[in-house]
């Protein structure tokens, strides 16, 4: 069953579930069984033990057996023989309350107390074990005072039965128990339930209280703590702490011993004089061998310090006597509080601006596990900021040119304070490196290239520029003192600021607000040295601009604005979607290998008139069966041909050829037709111009 616990921790001694009660003292007390002993015995016996069959699965048999599996070689009961294994059910219970009051140490005639067969509830009530009555299981088990351990007396129809109760918590239904098979069950008498008595394993009317140390301090030894039924009472007796009339109202006073540990005790704690002797420490004087004093488990305890151990810090700490979930040899349940050791207060030693942020140092305290520390918040309260075993901490999400406000103290490896600490805290004005400055800026063809002087103790630094929100943006971090912004356009401005990092991105700077400004004025505009009509459309040209790696062309729209016609890394483009006898305005601009306009252009920009191929001529128009026969002259340079015929005074496309010819099909015999022929590029814009009067034919079929 794993660790054997007692589980009525919640229980305040007086719910009953509506039962009755009866007796005065644990059945541990009445046999003389230590508590501890009684549960291991159990623990190490029962199914998940490495002996589960020691009881579990002895057989039963009725009357007076009482030879368990693993103890059948003598013959405890009166119907037993040696070596045969058999249990009645209160044999089973006899059998686990001897072993432990054995293994206790228990008197003879306290074993020879113990109850078997019908002398069960008689013995209960003769040696005034502490029981309660049930009607139903139901009650009991609603009633939360049942523990793993307490003794079932309970009442059937039929028999009565004895059991050990050997649930993980109060409402568990569960019992072990020999009827049939020795094992667990499902609370139960034979035939119908007719109600139960329930012994206790612990005392719930009354509780020991306890004070122990959380970890092994050497300096605890005649500390006293004060202890009261209320905290109203434990409070103005620590706030008042010369009121005699609030310190009157204790219960008792604990003194720690050598151990840092302490009881609420039936003799009274020795005063100071008695505790110390010149300058010894009496440890062993009888007040720490005096029993418990038994207290009402329906209050709630406090105690407050009176008097610290020499050379020990005051504690003004308010603790709460809880449930410490172990029991005295005699079952009464211990409630306790542990304090934490008592170190002295922490104190910085220096605190300093670093590139990392503010950087607090402090010397080491003796026996302190760890430290907390503070910033004092904008409400003024004290925030936590680290735990830490180390004796200094950085601060590193702070601003430059702001105050703050810092404590410390010390804790336990559990969190608990063990110190005081400076409650006004050390006050520190962050100053962190010098602000870097821009010394210069130059317009290249990379970019804009920011230059500026190195800034003492600083690992990086980071540029921003201003965004068309007002905002600045990081664009770009270096650990040099120069960095070129290429997304740039010439004849633009841009605002720049610089600011210090470490090498972990964090400010160790403050930086300029308003910024540099600066117009990228890029490199030399490009010119066009010629424009030309070319066979194959106008022909740019220019020279080579220094730093450019290529170049944009645009061309002037009908509605005015500049159109982008092309990119190129050559110093010519040829625009080939013009049209003969059309003008054309163009300009061109720099750009640098990221693609961005590093130059100027020429706003007016350069004309160039297409005049384009040599008009092409019709020389023969023939009537054929199939149609008119239109043929024509071929024109150098010409790939293809657009035939049009004219109706109603209009122009009309009647097809395309790479050919000098083609048939006109669509013709009625006595009709004329007039027809002319133009050069068209591989774009389908006319590269030739045409007869306007054109050439006719009657058809005749």
């Amino acid at each position: 069953m794993g660790s054997v616990k007692a589980d009525a921790a919640s229980w305040n001694g007086t719910n009953y579930g509506g039962g009755s009660v009866a007796g005065y003292r644990t059945f541990l007390e009445a046999f003389g069984i230590d508590y501890d002993t009684y549960m291991k015995w159990m623990d190490d016996h029962d199914a998940d033990s490495p002996n589960p069959d020691y009881y579990i699965g002895t057989r039963y048999v009725g009357y007076d057996h009482r030879n368990p599996n693993g103890d059948c070689a003598g013959a405890y009961g009166y119907y037993d023989s040696p070596g045969t294994p058999a249990l009645n059910c209160t044999g089973f219970v006899w059998h686990v309350l001897y072993k432990s009051a054995v293994n206790s140490g228990a008197s003879r005639s306290q074993i020879n107390s113990l109850p078997v067969m019908g002398n069960v509830t008689p013995t209960w009530s003769s040696l005034g074990v502490y029981r309660i009555y049930f009607r139903t299981k139901e009650e009991a088990l609603a009633s939360g005072i049942l523990e793993k351990g307490d003794l079932l007396w309970m009442y059937g129809t039929k028999d009565n039965h004895n059991a050990i109760f050997y649930g993980e918590s109060s409402d568990h239904d569960r019992y072990w128990h020999s009827a049939g098979p020795n094992s667990y069950g499902r609370i139960d008498a034979p035939g119908d339930f007719l109600g139960m008595w329930v012994a206790k394993v612990t005392q719930p009317n009354n509780i020991e209280l306890a004070i122990n140390p959380k970890t092994p301090v050497a300096n605890s030894f005649g500390a006293k703590y004060c202890v009261f039924s209320s905290k109203t009472d434990a409070t103005a007796a620590r706030n008042n702490p010369s009121d005699m009339t609030a310190w009157d109202k204790r219960i008792g006073t604990i003194a720690l011993d050598s151990k840092g540990q302490g009881y609420l005790r039936t003799e009274s704690a020795p005063s100071k004089s008695e505790l110390w002797v010149n300058g010894a420490a009496q440890t062993d004087l009888s007040y720490f061998k005096a029993n418990g004093k038994k207290v009402s488990a329906k209050n709630t305890y406090y105690a407050v310090q009176w008097s610290p151990a020499q050379g020990a810090e005051e504690d003004d700490t308010i603790y709460e006597f809880k449930d410490s979930g172990k029991r005295t040899s005699t079952g009464y349940r211990i409630y306790g509080f542990k304090i934490p050791k008592r170190v002295a207060t922490p104190e910085f030693s220096n605190i300093v601006s670093t590139s990392k942020g503010v950087k607090l140092t402090w010397k080491a305290v003796p026996n302190a596990d760890k430290y907390r520390v503070y910033y004092k918040n904008r409400k003024g309260d004290w925030t936590r900021m680290v735990e830490t075993s180390s004796t200094s901490y950085v601060d590193d999400d702070v601003n430059f040119g702001s105050t703050y406000t810092y404590t410390i103290r010390c804790v336990d490896n559990e969190g608990d304070f063990i110190s005081s600490f400076n409650s006004s805290g050390w006050k520190h004005t962050h100053q962190g490196l010098s602000t870097p400055s821009f010394t210069s800026f130059e317009s290249n063809a990379s970019g804009v290239k920011l230059n500026w002087n190195a800034v003492s103790g600083a690992e990086k630094y980071r540029v921003y520029y201003k965004n068309g929100s007002g905002g600045w943006t990081r664009f770009g971090e270096t650990s040099k003192t120069t960095f070129t912004d290429e997304i740039v356009t010439a004849g633009n401005s841009y605002t720049y600021t610089i600011r210090c990092v470490d090498k972990d991105g964090d400010f160790t700077s403050d930086f300029n607000k308003n910024g540099w400004t600066y117009t990228y004025s890029g490199v030399e505009t490009p010119a066009f040295s010629s424009l030309s009509s070319e066979t194959a459309g106008i022909l740019l040209k220019w020279d080579p601009v220094e730093g450019a790696s290529k170049y944009r062309l645009y061309y002037k729209g009908k509605d005015g604005d500049w159109k982008r016609l092309g990119e190129t890394a050559s110093t010519e483009f040829v625009d080939d979607i013009v049209t003969a006898g059309s003008t054309y305005t163009y300009t061109i601009r720099a750009l640098n290998s990221n693609g961005r306009l590093i130059s100027g252009y020429d706003k007016i920009g350069k004309s160039c008139t297409y005049k384009g191929l040599e008009t092409p001529q019709i020389s023969a128009l023939e009537n054929t069966p199939k149609g008119v026969q239109i043929t024509w002259n071929r024109v150098e340079g010409a790939t293809k041909y657009r035939v049009f015929y004219r109706a109603n005074g209009t122009w009309k496309a009647l097809g395309d050829t790479s050919s000098a010819t083609m048939l006109d099909s669509d013709v009625n015999s006595g009709n004329t037709y007039t027809y002319t022929v133009r050069c068209v590029g591989e774009h389908g814009n006319y590269i030739s111009s045409y007869n306007s009067d054109g050439s006719s034919i009657k058809y005749i079929k």
